[in-house]
């Protein structure tokens, strides 16, 4: 097929970006985020930033006030399931400025925000999360273990009753410095700054709790634990509670360093209070990620690059945002670590003769109370909402076993051998039974569609 006939609607398999695969007489959108502009200079403006923070003292009174020699200051950072190209850009220029202004290097060390993902490994560490920096910062790196008991300080609970069990390094450092990039969340609405204490450095138990909150039996989530929101949203209300008690009430210095990015560029830097900081990304995020759509779409192609289908959810999701009832969903996601959590592949094994909403009605009544939630497990109450919603057309394009895929999460294979190719030719055969298909590719699945008549 002469690649003249498609139009140049570029989407990513992980890292390999692929067009020319939606014909030009078809009736599609690609769905982009609005122009951006770019930082000229991060360096500089995360130099600006820590100047003039918002809503607190700058970086250096902080340190002046506040640091002691021998009580580290620990800076949070995200796990080898993000992308951590903030992490990696900004965490030297932070390294010297603290230097600058008297800090030990013994006393600058980088906990991992697991949250309750498995641990990394060395080789994780290295290859997903600090590249080049990993010999800098070996000798000087904590990795977070929600199940490590003895390692967590009791805080009390929140108003909702949260058990606020926090890392006791985090607690015992002299300033907490969250290194984060806020990006729209499916369900707690904005992630970034506050989710690097709660699940970040949180313990299991305490994680459990706030996530049980979420789900509604009819229609699987909360109406506002959704994409883009956080009023009146009860998971990152609580979260956001945690963080204010663990500052006013047990005395936590914290300052937020926070990046919004588009495709790995700079769109903002923004530093200070953690709370202002989430609200503030709200705000930035809005600009750049809402898109408006007049109708929804037959089909929603989106790419999600992931290390395993449960971090590819989140690309899902962001399609059913744009899906009319019976569309159809075709995502990317290479997935070369398999399906996720292990309970999260149980669970959904132990539902896969149930019709989609019995299936999805039955892991919240059995899998997602307090004292039985397992983490994951909220995306199999989110897939079977969006296979009801897809009526059971959801395609993915990956590494994993088609069989397991078909059989156990109720999603078809599309060839990966060629993504570009099993795209083209899903798209024909489909415009030949219904040429006014409408079409939408995202560019990106952190865009949120806003239908608007």
């Amino acid at each position: 097929m002469n690649e003249d006939n498609f139009l140049d609607t570029p989407i990513y398999y992980q890292k390999t970006k692929i067009s020319h695969f939606v014909p030009k007489a078809a009736r599609v959108s690609y769905l982009q985020v609005p122009k951006l502009q770019l930082l000229d200079d991060f360096k500089k403006a995360l130099i600006e930033s820590l100047r003039n923070p918002n809503n607190t003292f700058s970086l250096e009174n902080m340190i002046t006030s506040t640091y002691r020699v021998g009580k580290p200051i620990v800076i949070l950072i995200d796990d080898h399931t993000r992308p951590n190209v903030h992490t990696r850009l900004l965490l030297p220029i932070l390294k010297k400025y603290l230097l600058e202004f008297g800090v030990k290097r013994n006393d600058i060390w980088l906990l991992i925000a697991t949250g309750t993902h498995i641990p990394p490994t060395p080789e994780q560490i290295k290859r997903n999360i600090l590249g080049s920096l990993f010999e800098d910062w070996k000798d000087y790196l904590w990795i977070h273990d929600c199940d490590d008991i003895d390692n967590h300080e009791y805080l009390g609970e929140s108003s909702l009753g949260t058990p606020i069990l926090i890392d006791k390094r985090t607690l015992g450092s002299s300033i907490i410095i969250p290194l984060s990039d806020s990006e729209y969340h499916y369900f707690a609405g904005v992630a970034g700054s506050v989710k690097l204490f709660v699940p970040g450095v949180s313990a299991r138990k305490t994680v459990r709790v706030n996530h049980s909150r979420i789900f509604d039996i009819e229609t699987g989530f909360r109406k506002e634990c959704q994409m883009g929101n956080i009023e009146g949203n009860i998971a990152i209300g609580d979260i956001r509670e945690i963080v204010h008690i663990l500052i006013k009430k047990h005395g936590l210095k914290v300052f937020v360093i926070d990046a919004i990015l588009h495709n790995g560029n700079f769109i903002a830097i923004n530093s200070g209070d953690p709370l202002s900081i989430h609200e503030k990304a709200l705000q930035e995020l809005s600009k750049i990620r809402n898109v408006p759509i007049h109708e929804k779409a037959d089909i929603v192609i989106v790419s999600k690059p992931s290390v395993d289908f449960y971090q590819a959810g989140k690309g899902i999701n962001a399609a059913s945002h744009a899906v009319k009832q019976g569309g159809t969903i075709i995502l990317l996601a290479e997935c070369s670590e398999g399906y996720g959590p292990a309970d999260y592949f149980e669970t959904m094994e132990r539902v896969k003769n149930l019709s989609f909403k019995e299936a999805m009605q039955w892991v919240i009544k059995n899998k997602c109370s307090e004292n039985t939630i397992e983490i994951g497990i909220q995306n199999a109450v989110d897939i079977f909402r969006i296979l009801q919603l897809t009526e059971g057309h959801i395609f993915v394009i990956s590494q994993m076993n088609t069989g397991e895929l078909q059989d156990i999460f109720r999603v078809s294979a599309l060839p990966s051998s060629s993504p570009q190719e099993a795209l083209k030719l899903f798209i024909e055969r489909f415009l030949k039974k219904n040429p006014k298909a409408l079409i939408y590719v995202f560019e990106d699945y952190n865009i949120l569609p806003i239908l608007t008549p």
